[in-house]
């Protein structure tokens, strides 16, 4: 059975070794280097990926959103994600820099007004974290939640980092479960 190919390199970026997934129309997947991130890169993508150079400007690009110096204008190659998670990512990348939004914004910006959970789960799931601002999305009560495997401590020095004012204890737990 025929599948479609991805190139994919490991780059350093903003001190860490990254997995990159990319298409001629764009990147498609950034990953924490493990012995496992190219298997699930493939998996999630259903591609098979091929290991190549990653182009220079691209890594610029890269370089320069870590930097927090890059206007967010870089090319996404999407074609592996369902229409709502596409809606969702791109919404989320309409966010400014120094700015957030509730997680009920984003998904009425994916037109999906009732999906707020479901919105939140495209977020912690997001494959693209370094490049659509998924840290800039919080709860509607002004407290952070949780940013995947990172924690609130990671969201946190992000949103800091643009500028955004930070409660002390904009931070909270759900329903008995730790995030």
């Amino acid at each position: 059975m025929f599948r479609p190919a991805c190139s994919t390199a490991v780059v350093t970026v903003g001190g860490e070794r990254l997995r990159i997934a990319w298409t001629n129309a764009g990147i498609a997947f950034i990953e924490k280097e493990t012995l496992r991130a190219k298997g699930a890169i493939a998996r999630r993508m259903r591609m098979d990926l091929t290991d190549a150079a990653l182009p220079a400007a691209l890594l610029d690009t890269l370089l320069e959103t870590a930097a927090g110096s890059n206007n967010g204008a870089v090319p996404l190659d999407l074609s592996w994600a369902n229409e709502f998670e596409r809606e969702v990512l791109d919404a989320a990348r309409q966010i400014p820099c120094g700015e957030t939004r509730p997680y009920n914004w984003l998904a009425r910006e994916a037109r999906r007004p009732l999906a707020v959970r479901a919105a939140a789960s495209v977020m912690a799931r997001n494959p693209l974290w370094l490049l659509v601002p998924c840290h800039r999305v919080i709860y509607a009560d002004g407290t952070l939640g949780p940013y995947g495997s990172s924690g609130a401590q990671r969201k946190r020095t992000l949103l800091k980092r643009e500028g955004v004012e930070v409660r002390a204890h904009a931070t909270k737990q759900r329903a008995g479960k730790k995030r």
